[in-house]
């Protein structure tokens, strides 16, 4: 061990105190707990002190409750404050305090206080039972540690809480450290006011709550860390077994702040209602499973919800006969007092959900769902729940990279009640029809209409911004067919606003499934820039507008080309000179049979004379 305590001094430790009474030397009861015990000194100098003596017995059916108590007392006068339980079972039939030394002694040194015993995550070889119902241990010391100790309760009651961490003054200046430690049987196991908590490696079972905190309303001293928001801090919840809780991690939501500063990693949930329930940000969720939550909602955010990140979960219920056990309705559930905010969800595995895996009931902004697989969600197959349920707008969505299976009412994964804004829904692999149902999907927002196809143009790199038409067809072609791909900038449908306005249209060539590409551009009458199209078959302006380029006054003013080839005509194919007053023709053979040029009168085809060769 790297605090100073070993397993020999505390063997030593045990020996010693039986040898005490073995010489009539020890304190026997709770008569002589304000007697000071002998101190039990190893060679570095730390004392150490058991229950045994001052009379402890551990075997479970002596009443323990004065000797702990009295060791305990005693422990506060000594530099290092340790109590040491040897292996056995502790029967406590009344609370006992560790107390507030800074509080009682103003001025004492060192407000810490170490209680360890000799079990292990599974292992309870130190044991206390409380048999009274209320509080077990009150920890009053704003600095302390529990190590290896089991507590248990004979039956849960109302209102038996294993450990009560609350502070008489500072009441905000908690830090706590419970490890390898297990709790069995009480309505709360731990229950903590102040700002800082480690709990690691311990087991909480059968408890209806396994850790509740909460931020102190009065007695809080200082300032700038010391108050909201930035005093709530430190929270750290990592590598613990909770089974059969019906809720195992709560933050009470302080009246003026949200807690941030949580990591909350690699615990284990089976057979529970939910791992985390309350106020939440600035925080990590990350590596938990939970084997089978039931209830309303595995992770509730009810406040704060802000720079959040909930990431590497698996989450879920049985994947049994739904009916043998109740699914949880929600795997994680942002509630109504929340606008989630930076929010980002990962990589996590949601199975076996009754409604949406993933739900906000308020608006939500710059929130990331990436990369999570849902699999059997919707199980009680109602409208508008799905893998992903918004209830309201949703600005800045990034939904990428998930993969959507086993929807049992086959309605679209992605619920938005409102409007989606600026948001990519893009990359993901369904088996519906649609992946995305909103009330409305702004044009700024790219979105899958259906499996591996989108409602905008896909770029083949970022590097070169080119433009990539996939097209999947195998049959049914037809030449002149459109396959859509339109990129509209401005309002053409309305047929108001300044601007070109067109895009992008493929088209089928033949049947062979060669595609041409339709260069698309149109406007107004109020800037005085024509229509035209681009396309495989040329430069083609509208039917209802003869000018090719140019304005109502000018219309081609000055051209500049390399060359200018004009459609050869023959005598024979002249066209109409009536409907072509003023044009000019190349006809092949009209000078005996030579090429020349032709002007239209509106009546006949007058031939220009040619002059000589040029030289």
């Amino acid at each position: 061990m790297t605090d100073r305590i070993n397993r020999r001094m505390m063997i030593r430790s045990a020996a010693a105190a039986g040898a005490a009474g073995l010489g009539g030397l020890a304190l026997t009861g709770p008569a002589h707990a304000e007697t000071p015990p002998p101190s039990l000194v190893d060679a570095d100098g730390s004392p150490v002190l058991t229950p045994q003596q001052f009379g402890a017995v551990g075997d479970g059916e002596a009443d323990d409750t004065a000797a702990i108590q009295a060791a305990i007392n005693a422990a506060r006068t000594q530099r290092n404050k340790i109590v040491v339980l040897p292996p056995g079972l502790y029967k406590v039939t009344s609370t006992i305090v560790v107390g507030d030394h800074e509080y009682d002694t103003p001025g004492a040194h060192l407000n810490r206080f170490v209680l360890r015993g000799y079990g292990m995550f599974g292992e309870e070889s130190s044991k206390i039972t409380f048999h009274h119902d209320g509080v077990g241990i009150r920890w009053e010391a704003s600095l302390g540690g529990i190590h290896g100790v089991a507590f248990d309760a004979p039956v849960k009651t109302a209102n038996n809480v294993g450990i009560h961490v609350a502070r008489r003054a500072n009441t905000d200046d908690t830090d706590v450290i419970i490890v390898e430690c297990s709790f069995l049987r009480f309505h709360t196991a731990i229950q903590s006011v102040g700002r800082g908590f480690l709990f690691t490696k311990n087991k909480v079972a059968v408890c209806t709550n396994g850790i509740s905190i909460s931020w102190p309303t009065e007695g809080i001293q200082g300032s700038g860390v010391h108050v909201l928001p930035y005093g709530t801090r430190k929270w750290i919840i990592t590598d613990n077994h909770f089974h059969s809780n019906f809720d195992a991690i709560i933050f009470n939501g302080p009246p003026d702040g949200d807690f941030r500063g949580a990591i909350i990693s690699n615990n284990l949930l089976d057979i529970g209602r939910r791992l985390f329930k309350g106020s939440l940000t600035n925080s990590t969720i990350t590596g938990n499973v939970i084997e089978n939550g039931t209830g309303n909602a595995v992770i509730q955010i009810d406040s704060g919800g802000h720079n959040l990140t909930i990431t590497g979960n698996i989450i879920g219920g049985f994947d049994t006969d739904p009916g043998a056990w109740e699914p949880p309705r929600y795997a994680i559930h942002f509630t109504s007092g929340v606008s989630a905010k930076n929010v980002t969800i990962s990589a996590n595995s949601f199975n076996w959900i009754r409604a949406s895996a993933i739900r906000f009931d308020q608006s939500v902004d710059k929130v990331s769902i990436t990369d999570n697989s849902f699999d059997h969600f919707n199980l009680v197959k109602a409208a508008g729940h799905g893998a992903v349920h918004l209830g309201a707008d949703a600005t800045r969505l990034a939904a990428l990279g998930n993969v959507l299976s086993a929807n049992p009412n086959g309605q679209p994964g992605v619920n938005v009640v409102g409007t989606l804004r600026e948001s990519n829904v893009v990359g993901n692999t369904f088996e519906q029809d649609a992946l995305v149902a909103a009330g409305t999907i702004s044009p700024d927002s790219y979105v899958e209409t259906e499996p591996g196809r989108f409602s905008k143009l896909q770029v083949a790199a970022a590097k070169a911004a080119a433009v990539r038409v996939l097209s999947t067809a195998t049959g049914g072609i037809t030449a002149g067919d459109s396959y859509g791909g339109y990129l509209v900038e401005g309002a053409l449908a309305g047929g108001s606003g300044p601007g070109v306005k067109g895009g992008v249209e493929v088209v089928a060539v033949n049947a062979s499934g060669s595609a041409a590409t339709n260069l698309l551009c149109s406007t107004t009458n109020t800037n005085e820039v024509v229509a035209f199209q681009a396309s495989v078959a040329g430069l083609i302006p509208p039917t209802d507008n003869a000018r090719d380029i140019g304005s109502p006054d000018a219309q081609i003013r000055t051209v500049y080309a390399h060359a200018t080839r004009l459609h050869p005509y023959t005598v024979k194919t002249l066209p109409p000179a009536g409907s072509n007053s003023g044009a000019i023709i190349h006809v092949s053979d009209g000078h005996g049979g030579k090429p020349c040029l032709a002007m239209s009168d509106g009546t006949s085809w007058q031939r220009v004379p040619l002059g000589n060769a040029i030289k």
